[in-house]
């Protein structure tokens, strides 16, 4: 991606003033390349030699979660480890300690990066302390753009819900200050074709690798616009999920050769069919994907059976189809897959699978590296959930979802307490189910469930009885059960 450009002059924040020119040193390297590890390992180790211990275990727990991150502006401090939240309570006010109170800054790799701002004068007095490289707008419109130059440096910047429209987008794609920029969420904005024709155009954005662009209007011309751009190249991940693209927008990305490093592509609610599904299916281009999201679209049994048969998706780790309509036949073309070998999540919540595909599934020697499993709301039974339980193919499992199954009751949670093939499962939902007390005893008695974490047998008709048979299981003590 090559040497961020370090705005001049370079500031640091004046808790790092007392360790003089060798840590200036260390800081203006890790500017230099802010994705990179070792140089902010080597700030830890600088760190713990000058008795900074604390700081050099967050900026080190930081620096190790910074993988799972990459994608965000902004990583919420509940999904932070537990060791970086003490820390933080710990050392919060010390580590921020001359900086002005008034605005909301943001750690990224152990470091002060990033800062939410709503105004221009905000952002402006940021700038002026720190370098920031990350920053979340919540001003509105576009009148930041006419201080561009606050943009430089930037390489993650959250734009949603900012009602920008086109002319933002257009204005944004022509700063010549984006050149950094790895991460840009451009969510709920109104922008249309124009405005995504603009951003395709751009050679400013030529470093960029991840484009969110959810719930806006670019409809297949813009997909189309996205798909021919030479400067998205690097592009990892495109969320495109409710942008009225159709088919024929499904269609332009596949057939796209600027694209071919996509890791992520998410097409969630586009009115894409079959024939966008089959498109996909067969594009050369996206080999490289680990994760396709085409839930909530109308996608049927021949959209699922050109999925399934694709050997260009053989990296898929992640495929969600949800909310679209394969039917029994759809699932039984996945589950007799030898391309879809990789995955670890399937998502086919509504479908109408049945029992029928409920046991294709079972029966897939194909799929035996599942980890999560959603088949939420498709209409299976005691059977289906019978043939998933006697399954020795799920052994790796570790999420079920057979909830808003009404069809399964007593018959079907004994089926499944009784599996010896289960024993992986750490989240079992049988919410909105047909189980009755039988059933609820019958998984509190299972020795086959005692990694279990979290089983949740909510909107049943479970009574007393089933409930202290929960309550009392020995071998459920470690799970959170909810009745």
């Amino acid at each position: 991606m090559g040497e961020r450009k370090v705005p001049e002059p370079f500031v640091v924040e004046p808790w790092w003033e007392r360790f003089g020119d060798e840590a200036v040193a260390l800081l203006r390297s890790i500017a230099q390349n802010p994705d990179d590890a070792e140089p902010r390992l080597a700030l830890a180790d600088f760190l713990e030699k000058a008795g900074e211990v604390d700081r050099a275990e967050f900026i080190r727990l930081q620096v190790e979660q910074m993988p799972f991150r990459q994608g965000q502006v902004r990583c919420d401090i509940q999904e932070w480890t537990l060791r970086e939240q003490e820390l933080l309570d710990q050392h919060e006010k010390e580590w921020l300690a001359g900086l002005p109170e008034g605005l909301e800054w943001f750690f990224w790799g152990g470091l002060v990066e990033g800062v939410e701002v709503g105004s221009v004068a905000d952002w402006q007095q940021a700038v002026g302390v720190v370098d920031v490289r990350r920053v979340v707008w919540q001003g509105g419109e576009s009148l930041f753009l006419e201080h561009a130059q606050l943009l430089a440096g930037l390489v993650a910047l959250d734009l949603k819900y900012n009602e920008l429209g086109d002319l933002g987008a257009v204005a944004l794609a022509k700063s010549p200050d984006l050149t950094n920029l790895r991460v840009l969420n451009l969510r709920d904005n109104r922008i249309g074709k124009a405005g995504a024709e603009a951003l395709a155009k751009s050679p400013h954005l030529t470093n960029l690798r991840k484009l969110d662009l959810y719930g806006n209007e670019i409809e297949d011309a813009g997909a189309e616009a996205l798909a021919q751009s030479p400067h998205l190249t690097n592009l990892r991940v495109l969320k495109l999920k409710k942008n009225e693209l159709g088919d024929l927008g499904a269609e332009a990305l596949a057939k796209s050769p600027h694209l071919t490093n996509l890791r992520v592509l998410n097409l969630e609610d586009n009115r894409i069919g079959d024939e966008g599904a089959e498109a996909l299916a067969k594009s050369p281009h996206l080999t490289n994907l680990r994760e396709l999201n085409l839930s909530s679209n109308g996608i049927g049994s021949a959209g699922a059976v050109a999925l399934a048969q694709s050997p260009h998706l053989t990296n898929l780790r992640e495929l969600n189809l949800s909310y679209n309509g394969i039917g029994s036949a759809g699932a039984a073309a996945l589950a007799l897959s030898r391309h879809l070998t990789n995955l670890r999540e399937l998502d086919l919540e509504f479908n109408g699978i049945g029992d029928a595909g409920a046991d294709a599934l079972a029966k897939s020697p194909h799929l035996t590296n599942l980890r999560v499993l959603n088949l939420r709301n498709n209409g299976i039974g005691d059977a289906g959930a019978a043939a998933l339980a006697q399954s020795p193919h799920l052994t790796n499992l570790r999420e079920l979802n057979l909830s808003y199954n009404w069809r399964i009751g007593d018959a079907g949670a004994e089926a499944l307490a009784k599996s010896p093939h289960l024993t992986n499962l750490r989240v079992l939902n049988l919410e909105f189910n047909g189980i009755r007390d039988a059933g609820a005893e019958a998984l509190a008695q299972s020795p086959h469930l005692t990694n279990l974490r979290v089983l949740n047998l909510s909107y049943n008709g479970i009574g007393d009885a089933g409930a202290e048979a929960l309550k009392n299981s020995p071998y459920l003590r470690r799970c959170r059960i909810v009745t």
